[in-house]
């Protein structure tokens, strides 16, 4: 399908676009509490003087802020969200100045209103965050289209013969279900409407990496680079120069924009594109059309997740994710509670060039056995297919004889006795997001995990050693020090946000909304399986303290601040030591069995 060939009603669908993008911010500021927007509003009704401004019947419960200069803004909530305590209905709201009473809405003049009285520094970074929002928005409708335009090929990704174009159909699926936290995760910026249709999953495209000659001096790679590779002479370049240099891949995005972010000196461009490719739910990670089992992740200009979030590849991941595969390995081979549960993928082969975080890449080979699994990345859970029905409902039929209470319960044990585990006996908490936690589904075995891009992870050195000393020394070739922390905090906090908020949270209110299962069954299940797993540790000598206060006594839960320390505010102002782990204690501990879960 066309880009310049959509139907007549882009206009109203744009309409409704901004309208969902406009909630998504204002639900996340309200759970961020950015500019006091929690703490220092009074929830209260809407006084009748105001009711006659509202265009319909009022809601029950309305916050009014009045601490942020420029009148009062009434602004209608809903109670009883998983991570805040309120939410938005819409993206509207009444403003009264004085004896003047406006109705208002759209992020634009939400944002215009948070940003009042604030740095200059900071004045930008909301004035480039519109920009994000107004990206969301136009890519929302894009990649509504290209769900549109796709659907034939989506209904049937189930019943792809080969695992490999299963899970690229499934990642492909994925891409059109929205970030569960992060209002504007829609937005590609850097992508325009060409390059979305040209190199995003969700428009199937297939395209040739580009290829740069670099002098052998200045490239470091961890192995020798695959058969897959192509020679020099297929790239248009002399067989000869192979002496002296060696191929890099680059993205085809990236290509035109080397120059300006610095090429080094001996460096060729390689006339000729080679190594047919398709883009995964990461965008910059491809799937090598030949040979399936081989996914390249390549440096892109462009930003995810909070305007300074540039999709390059630091080159210490490189070392750090293969370092954390070998070291996972390692435990599953001597831990049966582990070793039965996950597998990992080949993460060895990675280079680059002169330290350059626009000139590396990840070679990742996907394990052998892989021919009767369905790979499915947590991610894909609550995407819908054509048919109406949610992924995770369409797999519980398949593989779980539609027993949906079953799989979950499943799932919830699978997650718990693995990261759980990885805490409380190694010191290990893994970033494994709805990205990167890819689910096994095969028929006649348990659910198990495939995990991959482990290169931002948090390891407690003292518990580490204490379960591996014959590990120990390897801990010196750890090249991130954000990696190494000094006690279980930091492991409770990403366990928190990740493991038991992307992953589990996420889903279950996915199934809750779509009707498949009540919250309250859901959320008494997560419990329960929570406390057995903590007492079958215990049973085995391991000390559980630690997260039965965190998990199940503290009142309240942390929650990663994506807004505050990532897109609106810089860290001097928010205080974030690194914008992808920064957290605030603002979630209402759902764990604990008095606290109420949403409606059903």
């Amino acid at each position: 399908m066309n880009l310049h060939d959509l139907d007549l009603h882009q206009d109203q669908g744009q309409d409704h676009d901004r309208a969902v993008i406009g909630q998504r911010i204002l639900d996340c500021c309200l759970r961020e509490d950015i500019r006091g927007l929690l703490s220092r509003a009074r929830q209260t009704t809407l006084p009748a003087e105001l009711a006659a401004h509202w265009p319909q019947p009022a809601e029950p419960d309305w916050l009014c802020i009045d601490h942020l200069g420029g009148g009062e803004l009434w602004l209608p909530v809903r109670g009883g969200g998983p991570l805040q305590a309120w939410s938005a209905v819409g993206d509207r709201w009444l403003r009264r100045q004085g004896e003047h009473v406006a109705l208002e809405q759209g992020y634009r003049r939400w944002l215009e209103h948070l940003a009042r009285g604030l740095d200059g520094e900071s004045l930008a970074l909301f004035a480039d965050y519109m920009e994000e929002a107004d990206c969301a928005v136009e890519h929302r409708r894009l990649c509504g289209a290209a769900y549109a335009a796709q659907a034939g090929a989506l209904e049937t990704i189930l019943d792809e013969a080969d695992w490999g174009r299963r899970l690229l159909g499934i990642d492909r699926l994925a891409s059109y279900l929205d970030h569960p936290f992060y209002p504007t995760a829609r937005a590609k910026s850097g992508f325009d409407a060409a390059a979305l249709q040209g190199y995003a999953p969700e428009f199937a495209p297939r395209f040739h990496l580009r290829w740069l000659a670099v002098p052998r001096a200045l490239l470091e790679q961890t192995s020798a680079p695959p058969a897959l590779w192509p020679s020099f002479a297929a790239v248009g370049l002399p067989a000869a120069l192979e002496i002296s240099h060696a191929l890099l891949p680059v993205h085809p995005l990236t290509w035109p924009e080397l120059e300006h972010h610095g090429l080094p000196a001996g460096c060729l461009r390689a006339p000729h594109a080679a190594l047919e490719v398709e883009p995964t739910l990461s965008v910059r990670t491809v799937l090598c059309v030949e040979a399936p089992r081989w996914h390249i992740k390549l440096p892109l200009l462009v930003r995810t997740l909070g305007a300074r979030n540039l999709r390059l590849i630091k080159p210490s991941t490189i070392h750090d994710g293969h370092w954390f595969q070998t070291v996972l390995q390692a435990l599953a081979a001597r831990d049966g509670q582990l070793g039965a549960r996950y597998i990992h993928v080949d993460e060895q082969h990675g280079g680059h060039a002169a330290d350059a975080r626009h000139l590396a890449y990840i070679l990742r080979r996907y394990p052998d056995g892989l021919e009767r699994t369905t790979p499915v990345p947590v991610a894909a859970l609550a995407s819908r297919l054509p048919d109406g029905r949610l992924l995770v409902a369409a797999l519980a039929e398949r593989f779980h004889a539609g027993d949906l209470l079953a799989w979950w319960q499943e799932y919830v044990d699978l997650l718990l006795a693995v990261h759980l585990r990885l805490w409380l006996v190694y010191g290990i908490a893994l970033e494994a997001n709805q990205q990167n936690a890819v689910l096994l589904f095969e028929a006649g075995r348990p659910l198990r995990l495939l995990m991959k891009d482990n290169d931002a992870a948090r390891l407690w050195p003292a518990r580490f050693a204490s379960a591996c000393p014959d590990l120990v020394a390897h801990l010196a070739e750890l090249r991130d020090e954000r990696i190494r922390v000094d006690g279980t905090r930091p492991l409770a906090e990403m366990f928190c946000t990740i493991t038991l908020q992307l992953n589990m949270i996420a889903p279950l209110e996915a199934m809750a909304a779509a009707g498949l299962a009540g919250r309250a069954s859901l959320y008494a299940l997560l419990r329960e399986r929570l406390a057995a797993a903590l007492d079958a540790l215990e049973n085995e000598g391991v000390a559980v303290d630690e997260a039965r206060h965190f998990l199940l006594d503290a009142p309240r839960l942390p929650v990663k601040y994506l807004l505050s320390a990532g897109s609106l505010f810089s860290k001097a102002h928010s205080g974030a030591a690194d914008i992808n782990k920064f957290y605030g204690y603002s979630a209402a501990n759902f764990l604990q069995e008095a606290s109420p879960c949403p409606a059903d």
